[in-house]
C-alpha cells in the first residue's frame, strides 16, 4: 500500500513537472516578433474598411486609441498587445493634421 502512495506521488509529481515545462518555448527559439502593424491594418482593419478609407482620417493617439477599441468593440479580432501596437502605428502613419498657427497680433480683420 505504501508503495503504490509512492509510486502514485511520484507520477503526479512527474505530470505537474510535464505540464509546467510544455507551457514554456522551447529552448533555443527565439521568442515570436511582434506583428508587423501595416499588416495588421491590411488585414484586420481592411476587413470593414478601405486602407485608403483610414488614411483619410488623422487623429492623435487618443483618437486612434478610442477608434481601435471602439472596433475591438464592434468585432475586430485584435488582443491588447496587437492593439496598441497598430494604435502607434495609426497615431505615426495618420498624425491629427495640425492646428493652423494663429495669425500675428495686429494682422486680424478691422484693425488699422
Amino acid at each position: 500500500m505504501r508503495r503504490a502512495a509512492i509510486l502514485l506521488a511520484g507520477v503526479a509529481a512527474a505530470l505537474v513537472a510535464g505540464l509546467a515545462v510544455a507551457g514554456q518555448p522551447p529552448q533555443g527559439q527565439p521568442p515570436q516578433p511582434p506583428p508587423d502593424p501595416a499588416a495588421v491594418l491590411q488585414g484586420v482593419c481592411s476587413m470593414c474598411h478601405g486602407v485608403d478609407f483610414i488614411a483619410e482620417h488623422h487623429k492623435d493617439r487618443d483618437g486612434w486609441d478610442f477608434t481601435v477599441h471602439r472596433m475591438m468593440d464592434k468585432g475586430a479580432d485584435l488582443d491588447p498587445d496587437t492593439a496598441a501596437l497598430l494604435i502607434d502605428y495609426l497615431a505615426k502613419t495618420y498624425p491629427a493634421d495640425p492646428k493652423p498657427a494663429a495669425p500675428p497680433p495686429g494682422n486680424a480683420k478691422g484693425s488699422r
